[in-house]
């Protein structure tokens, strides 16, 4: 208990992660018990502090403490859900006409749309105006509305709609993925349905920050040419993913720097590593030395934080350095535990809900690796920087190699939770790409001041030519990223680990650090039963993945698609736009293909005649009209409008009819051509005609199976 006194806020931040994680399991709680409970432990830990020299019992006091945190955490996870409130405008959803939004942060322009998160300010029922509260996904046609501003005031016309779950197995849950940023519902907003009727920039820094993001958009737009170029530079300064090529995305994937793409811990801590370095000659000064290196560092901090529109990862981010440079500076004895807990302690108390974003996550676990594993690391190579150039070079590597090493043994069992991939050459990757990405940022950050500053003087030639010279540097970045990306066995695939290994892994790194500090044998002890609990969850993992043998038809919008898995290896039978698409095929398919174990995977287009011997499955098709037969079922797939000329299956039998496209409009059209056990109308309809469908279905007392309303179909051998 002596060593863990000195890291107070670490035992402050754990028992607020624990009341947080207990409300998320348990929310349905009585909170007018807890709050009651939570003043009593109060009461009960003021009392134990000031007569703590009577009691001389310091544990109780602790005790005490910590469950009063605990209680702290669950209630504060209470009030930042926002449609726990009353006033919430979920609770009227399913009577609104109208309701008023204000646009709450920066725009995204995607393919078809204008994307904006807005708050929703009151709500229309029975031509009453009632005053609400809460967050609301928008898109706006941008065919035919104007790209909407932060601030912009709309009157729209209709009811949202819940933000749907998961429609296919282990697909990304980007319903709570929004429900942990208190986004429940969304609209798509044509022009007939919506009205601005105002604006108002409620708060004026956030305007500012939005505002300045934009200007830094349109010098990037401007003056850096080529969509590769200007999606990797848009990312890191901005932000902002959206126009980054799904190829070279996964490059960056493969070689484990993603993170490179996602405004994060990563670049603000290049910001804050290069501006220490730099400034460090300002030491010799004294007090006033550190002063200036805090006070140039703090505003250039910021000053990002403005350019990337004062998003929520980079906000968290800045505050965590902010926080450790005010520490080192003023701290005598500076405890880094103490105080990158202290920072995600203070976090936490503004919003609890970040404990269960990934970005959170991985952050404060790469930096406490990163404090803990990397001077354990360094000693191993020693490399005098004085000697020459090339032993710096040598050293600077090597302490960023140590640092990837750090982060990688910290963050690894939870990147493999999350993404299910793990990049092999991270070791060599990561220190290249991590020196290049940091040019990258300290030059992007560079150009975008001054191209402003040079902007007010019309001196766009100088602009062209700097803009040349960020481009040179994006462009060295991204070729080393494809060039890793193109080794043999670059990235291992489709890694499955469930809650509990994760949880075991943690815990074997945990045991085998006190072995290493400690030298007790129980340690030993404690670490092979964790091994032995890992090797069992393998094996059993290992056996069922071996033995599965299912077809599955997906729910995909505007596709058609069917997976078959037998053992370890998958096929996806699919129309050819989906087949194309690495995007939806990994947002779709590989958390399936992951948990499945599979290491083998084949592509087939839907439209053509194959003899799959491995699935035990045969495709025949003809005129967009396809008969598969796996083991003992048939199914037929009409992928285009019937006609009678094309189809004649009068004397067959199917176990299931898959309709596609639009292609049967009414069910009268089927019913007198085909014999059928199960009728699956797929996510390639439009909503409205699948439910007409569906409702000629039930009255027709067809057996049927809506993709557009409810989750894939599976379907196993004997069933």
């Amino acid at each position: 208990m002596n060593n863990f006194s000195t890291f107070p806020f670490v035992r402050f931040t754990i028992a607020l992660i624990f009341g947080v994680v207990i409300y998320n399991f348990f929310t349905p709680l009585n909170i007018k018990l807890i709050f009651g409970l939570w003043l009593l432990l109060i009461l009960v830990y003021v009392a134990l502090y000031l007569y703590r020299q009577q009691i001389k019992n310091h544990l109780l006091t602790g005790i005490c403490g910590l469950t009063t945190l605990v209680f702290t955490g669950y209630l504060l996870a209470f009030h930042s859900t926002e449609n726990n409130y009353p006033q919430h405008y979920s609770h009227y959803v399913s009577r609104l006409s109208h309701y008023e939004v204000i646009v709450d942060n920066l725009v995204e322009e995607k393919e078809n749309s204008w994307k904006a998160i807005a708050e929703v300010r009151s709500v229309v029922i029975d031509n009453r105006i009632l005053s609400t509260s809460g967050k609301i996904l928008l898109y706006f046609d941008n065919q035919n509305v104007e790209k909407p501003k932060y601030g912009d005031i709309f009157l729209i016309k209709g009811t949202p709609q819940a933000i749907s779950a998961p429609r296919n197995p282990e697909e990304f849950d980007y319903r709570q993925y929004m429900a942990w940023q208190n986004i429940g519902f969304q609209q798509y907003c044509r022009a007939s349905m919506i009205e601005k009727v105002g604006h108002s920039e409620q708060n004026i820094i956030k305007a500012l920050a939005i505002k300045t993001n934009l200007l830094a958009d349109s010098i990037l737009t401007t003056f850096v040419e080529g969509k590769e170029q200007y999606g990797v530079a848009n990312a890191m300064i901005l932000g902002q993913r959206d126009d980054i090529d799904s190829n070279l995305m996964q490059a960056y994937s493969a070689t484990g720097a993603v993170h490179v793409l996602s405004v994060s811990g990563l670049h603000v801590g290049i910001i804050y590593g290069v501006l220490v370095f730099l400034l460090s000659f300002l030491k010799k000064w004294g007090k006033n030395g550190k002063l200036l290196i805090l006070g140039i560092t703090l505003i250039t901090l910021w000053f990002y934080a403005f350019i990337a529109g004062l998003s929520s990862p980079v906000l968290r981010s800045t505050f965590m350095f902010s926080v450790i440079l005010v520490a080192r500076t003023f701290q005598r004895k500076d405890n880094a535990y103490n105080t990158v807990a202290f920072s995600a302690f203070c976090l936490l108390l503004i919003n609890p809900i970040f404990l269960f974003n990934v970005g959170f996550q991985l952050s404060y676990l790469a930096v406490f690796g990163m404090i803990y594993f990397q001077p354990k690391f360094s000693p191993f190579i020693v490399i005098d920087k004085t000697e020459s150039w090339l032993h710096w070079l040598g050293f600077h590597l090597w302490q960023i190699s140590t640092v990837a090493i750090a982060a990688q043994i910290a963050t690894f069992p939870i990147a493999i939770y999350y993404f299910h991939q793990f990049p092999n050459y991270f070791l060599l990757a990561n220190p290249l790409v991590i020196l290049l990405s940091s040019f990258v940022l300290i030059a992007g950050l560079f150009f975008v001041f001054f191209a402003a500053l040079l902007l007010v003087f019309h001196q766009q030639e100088i602009i062209y030519v700097l803009g040349q010279g960020f481009k040179f540097l994006i462009l060295a970045l991204n070729k080393t990223v494809l060039w890793f990306e193109s080794l043999p066995y670059a990235i291992t695939k489709f890694l499955w680990i469930s809650q509990w290994e994760m949880y075991l892994l943690y815990a074997l790194i945990f045991a085998l650090i006190v072995l290493w500090k400690t030298q007790l044998f129980k340690w030993v002890r404690i670490s092979s039963l964790i091994v032995c609990l890992l090797i069992v969850f393998i094996i059993s993992k290992n056996m069922r993945q071996r033995s599965q043998d299912f077809l599955i038809i997906h729910a995909i919008p505007k596709h058609s698609a069917f997976s078959v898995i037998k053992g370890k290896k998958a096929i996806i039978l699919a129309d050819k736009s989906l087949l194309e698409s690495r995007k939806d095929i990994s947002f779709r398919l590989n958390n399936l293909w992951a948990k499945c174990g599979v290491v083998d995977t084949t592509k087939v287009n839907l439209m053509d005649n194959q003899y799959l011997k491995d699935f035990d499955m045969i495709s025949q098709s003809k005129d967009s009209i396809t008969i598969l037969a796996w083991h003992d079922k048939t199914f037929l797939w009409i992928g285009k409008n019937l006609k009678k000329k094309d189809f004649d299956a009068q004397n067959q039998f199917f176990d299931y009819v898959i309709l596609a496209n639009k292609s049967v409009l009414d069910l009268n059209q089927l019913v007198d051509k085909v014999q059928f056990k199960c009728l699956i109308i797929d996510a390639s309809y439009t909503d409205w005609y699948a439910d007409k469908l569906s409702n000629q279905a039930k009255q027709l007392g067809i057996t049927y199976h809506n993709l557009r309303k409810n989750n894939a179909y599976q379907i196993g051998v004997g069933d």
